[in-house]
């Protein structure tokens, strides 16, 4: 297997986890929306715009749907309050960013979070009421929840680690493409010489 191999599978990898991740915590979050908010003063849905096939995509782009929906959408006292959940190491994507910028003139609140708990303290910013009490948690910097996707995020300490060594092996792959350029073209200019 060739590095580019290597490094392909572990990306693929690496999305799964974060897919995976992210669905476990849309379903906490799903759990804790359905205990604390009140369905007399609250409306709450979880979005799903993925596409099933190209072909539905091409269709769902021609009736309208918007791609890079945020997860959950909480309607509260008329107010849209859309939250983006994402892994760990999840970032907005530019699409999610220039949605939200086209939101937030609307009225509407959009927030990043990377966790459940995070979400709640979101809403909670937002003005959300809760049905029953609810003390805010203590939350991880890197957890959110953020306002503004546009600034850099704090990272959790697992994801900055790994994102550090992945940075050092390009580097050091870099580096040692570099040296055997270099060294195919001194041995090509020694050619070179050898023949005249």
């Amino acid at each position: 297997m060739t590095d580019n191999e290597a490094a392909g599978s572990l990306a693929v990898q690496r999305r799964r986890e974060s897919r995976r991740e992210e669905w476990n915590e849309q379903t906490k979050l799903a759990e804790l929306l359905a205990e604390y908010l009140d369905p007399a003063l609250t409306f709450w849905t979880s979005l799903e715009n993925k596409p099933l096939s190209q072909q539905s995509g091409v269709f769902q782009k021609r009736r309208g749907v918007r791609s890079s929906l945020p997860d959950v959408l909480v309607i509260f006292r008329q107010k849209p309050i859309f939250v983006e959940l994402k892994s760990r190491a999840g970032v907005a994507t530019k699409a999610q960013k220039q949605l939200r910028l086209e939101m937030l003139p609307a009225g509407a609140d959009w927030w990043l979070v990377r966790s459940a708990r995070a979400a709640l303290m979101a809403l909670h910013l937002s003005g959300v009421v809760f049905r029953r009490p609810w003390e805010p948690p203590r939350l991880e910097p890197w957890e959110g929840p953020f306002a503004d996707p546009h600034r850099r995020l704090p990272q959790a300490p697992d994801v900055a680690a790994r994102r550090r060594t992945a940075r050092r092996r390009w580097r050091e792959r870099q580096r040692a493409r570099e040296t055997a350029k270099s060294a195919a073209e001194r041995d090509d200019a020694a050619g070179g010489d050898i023949a005249a």
